[in-house]
C-alpha cells in the first residue's frame, strides 16, 4: 500500500502573519522562518494525525481489493470524495470501476469505500504493487476558516514552541 498527496492545498490553515500575531512578533526579520513554521507544524500535525486540514487530493494504491470483500479505509481525514478508482486487470488494461459500483462514506471519523449492494469488488485485477488506485479528496475545506479550532491551536502551539526553543528542539548529530 502507497498513500501519496498528489494536489496540494491552496492555504495554510495557520497563515504567517496569523502565528506572528500569536508570537508577539513585531519587526519583520524572521518572516521567512516564522511561515516555515507554519507549514512545519502544519505538516506534523497533519502526519500525526492522519487529518487533512486543508482540501488536498490524495492517491491510495494497492495491489488488490480486500479478498473479504470488506471495506477500503481512506486512511486521511475527513474524506470530502472519491474522485475515480482504476484498476489493471488481468489483460494489463487500465480499467475505471464505475462509481455506482460503490458507496463512499464520508460521514464516518474515517472515510470508506465499499461496493455498493449486491457488487463485488472486480475479480480481473492484476494483482502487482499499486494495480489498484483510489484517488480521493480530503480535508476540512478549502479555507483556514473551515479548519477546527482545536487543530489550529495545535498547531500555533507546536509552532510557538519551536520559535521559543530553537535550541532544545534541534536534531542531534
Amino acid at each position: 500500500m502507497s498513500l501519496k498527496q498528489t494536489g496540494a492545498p491552496s492555504v495554510e490553515p495557520v497563515s504567517a502573519t496569523l502565528l506572528k500575531n500569536w508570537l508577539r512578533v513585531d519587526g519583520s526579520d524572521e518572516d521567512t522562518l516564522i511561515g516555515e513554521l507554519a507549514a512545519g507544524a502544519r505538516a506534523y500535525f497533519e502526519n500525526e494525525t492522519n487529518r487533512q486540514l486543508i482540501t488536498a487530493t490524495w492517491q491510495l494504491k494497492l495491489s488488490n481489493f480486500p479478498s473479504d470483500g470488506g471495506d477500503l479505509i481512506m486512511t486521511i481525514s475527513p474524506l470530502q470524495s472519491v474522485t475515480s478508482v482504476t484498476y489493471v486487470n488481468t489483460s494489463d488494461v487500465v480499467t475505471t470501476w464505475a462509481s455506482a459500483n460503490y458507496v463512499v462514506d464520508t460521514d464516518s471519523d474515517v472515510g470508506r469505500l465499499r461496493p455498493a449492494y449486491n457488487i463485488d469488488y472486480p475479480s480481473d485485477v492484476r494483482g502487482y504493487d499499486q494495480d489498484v488506485v483510489v484517488t480521493f479528496v480530503a480535508g476540512y475545506g478549502d479555507a483556514a476558516s473551515d479548519v477546527p479550532d482545536g487543530a489550529l491551536l495545535a498547531v500555533k502551539l507546536l509552532a510557538g514552541n519551536w520559535y521559543e526553543n530553537r535550541e532544545s528542539n534541534a536534531p542531534i548529530a
